[in-house]
This record gives structure tokens, sequence and C-alpha cells, in this order.
């Protein structure tokens, strides 16, 4: 088939993406619930801090009471008690007195400043103060950091780890999030043994499944592996019935290209199952298919472990995504400076193997793998993300711009 002919790569997740549903929604206790994505809008119950407290170990006092206070004439404060945290001064403060107050305390009524230990010179219950104290020095005052009735958090938002310590705070447990989405593998191919199998002529071993399972269950998504369907059609059929009892996503590796035993595709329409694409203009993966079933969605990808992965990164987990309501489910690409040419022959949208680092100038950099191919493992171990070249054929310098996707989400 002709370039012409096949689906552009962009309207293909556009398709994908168009034909989710979003899942029902579950409360979840606060200590659950990373990685779930919010079903409402978070809004703060109350102000953080929700009361005014010292930002440092001091003295509260009445910063009136301090003007004019000079070395040769100081102030002098009576210092009548203590704030501590979790054990506040009970009274208001009055004029000419203090309070010694810890980092965090309750800034006592009446007190309008702190002035820090280090500052401070005390003899007996009396506080010297020899220049005057700034209103509102060294307090954090109240609602600084949130205010009440403020919009926090919003809907399709995933929830990370930098959430958790202001959810704690505010007591924003339990959370209305989507549920997770279950997902059938099923490899295909005769020729497949377990990865842990002595290796037989003809055969080859697994790696899709375990790199599937693994990618989806590391992201919180319930994964079930229902075997390899070999190259025959009912078996096919029926292992293929199974997944779709079970899940509300099917990943299928193999069997999607145009061999005499390549039966995916087949198989689905036997099942009555409506193929939306079939072939997308990118590399790799260009026999990628995409099918509904009832509510099911269906990805064929092809068996190559590089298509695997370039399929998974654009098509599944962006699907996976947006049936968790996530506002923004496709993959974030991110630009590096690309140290080494790459001419790029095809017009399909490529995806390059390559490793991706930050340079002594704090720049993100990209250098392709020295081999690319949809097959090579070698290529995959040495990347941590890809180079994306959209569609078009043409010349890309040393020092060149380019989108790039990483593998992990730990890059900057």
């Amino acid at each position: 088939m002709k370039a012409e002919g096949l689906l552009p790569f962009e309207q293909a997740q556009s398709i994908v993406l168009s034909s989710v549903a979003r899942l029902e929604t579950e409360q979840v206790d606060l200590a659950q619930s990373i990685g779930r994505v919010l079903a409402e809008n978070v809004v703060a119950p109350h102000d953080l801090p929700s009361f005014d407290n010292a930002a440092m170990d001091g003295y509260a006092l009445r910063a009136q009471d301090t003007q004019g206070a000079a070395s040769e004439s100081p102030v002098r404060l009576r210092v009548v008690g203590e704030s501590a945290a979790g054990k506040p001064y009970p009274r208001s403060l009055g004029a000419g007195e203090a309070v010694a107050i810890s980092t965090g305390a309750p800034v006592p009524e009446g007190a309008n400043a702190v002035l820090p230990v280090e500052d401070a010179r005390v003899e007996g219950e009396t506080l010297i103060c020899s220049q005057p104290v700034r209103e509102g020095s060294h307090i954090r005052p109240k609602g600084q950091d949130v205010s009440a009735g403020s919009l926090l958090l919003s809907a399709g938002t995933r929830l990370r780890l930098q959430h958790l310590g202001m959810l704690a705070a505010l007591g924003l447990t339990p959370l209305a999030v989507y549920r997770r989405p279950r997902v059938s593998l099923v490899v295909s191919g005769s020729e497949l043994l377990p990865y842990d199998a002595p290796l037989q002529p003809g055969k080859i071993r697994d790696t899709n499944s375990l790199l599937l399972r693994e990618w989806l269950t590391r992201r919180g998504i319930p994964t079930r592996f229902l075997g390899v369907a070999p190259d025959e059609m009912d078996a096919t059929v029926r292992l293929l019935e199974c997944a779709l009892e079970e899940a509300e996503v099917v990943v299928l590796t193999g069997g999607v290209s145009v061999g005499e035993h390549d039966l995916i595709k087949p198989a689905l329409e036997r099942l009555g199952a409506r193929i939306l694409f079939w072939r997308v203009n990118m590399k790799p993966g260009k026999p990628i298919l995409f099918a509904r079933w009832q509510e099911r969605a269906v990805f064929g990808l092809p068996g190559n472990p590089l298509a695997v992965v370039v399929g998974v990164l654009n098509f599944v987990l962006p699907y996976l995504a947006a049936l968790e309501g996530e506002a923004e489910p496709l993959p974030r690409c991110l630009t590096a400076r690309l140290n080494a040419p790459v001419r790029k022959r095809e017009t399909r949208a490529e995806f390059l193997t390559a490793r991706l680092f930050v340079d002594e100038a704090g720049s993100l950099v990209a250098e392709p793998t020295p081999q690319q191919g949809s097959a090579l493992l070698g290529s995959l171990a040495m990347a941590n993300g890809f180079v994306y070249l959209p569609g078009g054929s043409g010349d890309y310098p040393a020092g060149a711009l380019v989108d790039v996707l990483p593998v992990l989400e730990v890059i900057p």
C-alpha cells in the first residue's frame, strides 16, 4: 500500500481518543490516590495555614510597642508566657507584653510580629528591643498558602506525589476518582516460547507480554496475560472471546500484518468487531489496528518490540488515560537538540530510539542510537526515549531542535 493510502499518524490518535467513554467513578482514600484521576474539582475547605503562625523561633509582640527603640534607648517588654506548636498562648497579648514562640506555633491574638531569637536580648522576664520591629515580620499569615474556597485541582488531573502534602494538610479524603480500566493481553504467533524457556529451532522467546504486563501494572492498570494465540483461526477466536469478556481494553501483539498467518484482523471480523483503522503512516508500527467490539477497545500492535513500545506510548496509554478521565491523555513531548545529523528518507512519521540527557549547559540533548530498526531490542535497551520526526522527508542537521518522547517519566 502506498504511503498516501495509509492513515496519518495524528488522525489515528484522534480516532482512538474520540471513541473513549469515561469509566464510572469511585471513592478512594487519600493514601491510595496517587496515580488516580480526579472525577471532581477539589476545593479548599479551609485556609492553609489555618491560623497565623511563627516563621521562626523568637518572641511574638506588638510591633507598635517597639517604635522608637534604639541601642541607646531600648524598649523593654514583659515576657508573659509561651506559645508552642500544639499548645498556643491562651490569652490576648496586651500593651508592653511579649510571648516566647516556637516555629509553627500560633501567633497570640493581639501580636502582629515576631522578633527572631537571635536578634533578641532577654534579661530574666524582660525582652529588650534595641530597634523597631516591622509589623508582620516573621509571621506566616492565615491562608498564605491556600485560601478557603479556592480551586486546588481540576477534574481530570492525575494525582501525583507533589499533591499529597497539600491534600493531607486540608484533610481531603476520600476523593472521587475514575475507576481503573482492566486490560487483557494476548500475543500471537506459533513461534513464541515463554521468556524463560530453552530456545528451540525456529522458535523465539516472547518478550512482548512481559514488557506490556510490567509497563501497565507499574502504572496501576489491572492487567492479565491470557496467553499465546497460535497461528490457527479457531484457537485465535476463542482466545479473543475470553479476552473481550474480561476487560474493557484488549491489547494484542503480532498477527496484524498481511501474511497468510496474520489472523488477528479476520478473527476480530468473525467476532463482529468494527475495525476503525488498520495501517498507519508511521515507522515503526505501520500495521497497527484499532477496533471496537461492543463497548470494548482492541489494539492490534505489530509483533516487533519497538513497534509495540511506540504503539503503547502513542495509542494504548493515551486511550487508557482518557478512560480514566485524564484531561490531557496524549504523551508529553519535550524539545531536545540533536547531537548528530539524521537523514529522513521516508515520508512516514518516524520514531527513532535515542538516549536523552542534559548537557553541561542544562539543555536536553537527543542522541539517536547507532542502529535503528523495529526488531532491535539492543537499541531499545540503550534508549530512554524516542526522537519524533513528523511526516515528510528531509535532513535534520546536528543541533536541530526536535520533539522527543521520553520512555520514562523522570526526564526533566
